[in-house]
């Protein structure tokens, strides 16, 4: 099982990041392609805008919690004979990392559309409008 979703990993990822997708650097982000790749992991609509450190903080969140979700779950399914104080502890537990995993997920699909839109907001922040001025009247 482990070997199987290491190898679809690894498909996934070299199918993401295999292909550039931009012609040239000044090229807008689609929010369409950012939605796509954060859909399809947490963090990939983050390397998508050029934001490799959120996105690998929220790709670890995400497998973080879908691990520690995994787990608790394994141990209160397996729990039966254990206290119920215990069984009752899994339960908690497993509830909310589950809930941090829908959490990271959507947050990172949000973050991701928003940050596509406003990509070339900072290209026009940065604008010498000084200097667009001093063009306009020469002409």
């Amino acid at each position: 099982m482990l070997r199987k979703s290491s190898f679809f990993s690894i498909v996934i990822f070299s199918l993401i990041f295999g292909q550039d997708q931009e012609a040239d650097s000044l090229s807008q982000k689609s929010p369409k392609i950012a939605a796509l790749r954060a859909f399809m992991f947490p963090g990939g609509g983050q390397f998508y805008n050029g934001q490799p450190i959120k996105g690998s903080i929220l790709s670890f969140a995400g497998i973080a919690s879908a691990y520690l979700y995994l787990d608790f779950s394994n141990k209160y399914s397996s729990s039966d004979n254990l206290d119920s104080s215990i069984k009752k502890d899994y339960l908690y537990k497993r509830n909310r990392y589950g809930w941090w995993v829908m959490i990271v997920y959507i947050y990172g699909l949000l973050d991701a559309v928003v940050e596509a839109h406003l990509h070339p907001f900072n290209k026009v922040m940065n604008e010498n409008l000084e200097k667009s001025k001093m063009e306009d009247s020469k002409e």
